[in-house]
């Protein structure tokens, strides 16, 4: 079955985002379209006007939910934040953690002490999705009578990951370093693909700012 917030495409990729935020999405842009076409029915072409702050609200919301993603392909992970996509092969990730937000460590770079560590800004965390469930798994009269069996943290913590959409990501790395892990110098592999970290711009989302910017100025000063 298909996880609101987990969709596999044709060319092989899966993209990961909280369902809460499609819904949330989808109804900010019928509210705000809604208010748009009532302007433009009731004023006309001044409607643009009361149209542009609505307009703005639902390019924010595509900027900060919609856009944010990652994307899990088959050598290499997409964490695309608001403003800066991250590129990283797998052999680059030393470890994938799935907590409260999804992180990846990266391989330390020769001559660094510390890891980097990347955060995908809008990836489900643990049962960021399911609070509902979560709380009458807590209420012993779910049990219907039953004895209810007490879980531990590690666990519950464990039901929760594998619930989480974001999941897929950590199980993406795992299965390409189970694949990977007794090829040799797997260690300088990842050590040179540490080097092969990409990181780019959104143009996509700057450019969109810039002209919710812009249109607010323009409304102001015509």
């Amino acid at each position: 079955m298909t996880r609101l917030g987990l969709r596999h495409r044709a060319d092989g990729t899966t993209h990961i985002r909280p369902g809460g935020a499609l819904v949330l999405c989808a109804l900010v842009w019928a509210l705000c379209g809604a208010t748009a076409l009532q302007a433009f029915w009731l004023l006309g072409g001044d409607g643009w006007r009361f149209a542009v702050l609505p307009a703005v609200a639902s390019a924010v919301v595509w900027v900060v939910l919609w856009a944010p993603r990652v994307v899990v392909r088959e050598d290499r992970l997409e964490v695309r934040n608001v403003l800066v996509t991250h590129l990283l092969p797998m052999a680059a990730i030393a470890d994938a953690r799935l907590g409260a937000m999804l992180r990846f460590d990266l391989v330390a770079a020769p001559g660094e002490a510390r890891t980097e560590q990347i955060t995908a800004w809008n990836a489900p965390g643990v049962g960021r999705d399911r609070p509902r469930e979560r709380l009458s798994r807590a209420d012993p009269r779910a049990s219907h009578g039953a004895p209810a069996a007490r879980e531990n943290w590690a666990e519950r913590l464990r039901r929760d990951q594998l619930a989480s959409p974001s999941h897929a990501a950590v199980a993406a790395w795992e299965q390409w370093t189970a694949r990977h892990e007794d090829g040799p110098d797997a260690e300088q592999q990842g050590a040179e693909q540490r080097g092969a970290v990409q990181r780019r711009p959104n143009r996509s989302a700057i450019g969109v700012l810039a002209a919710c910017v812009l249109a607010v100025l323009a409304r102001g000063l015509l």
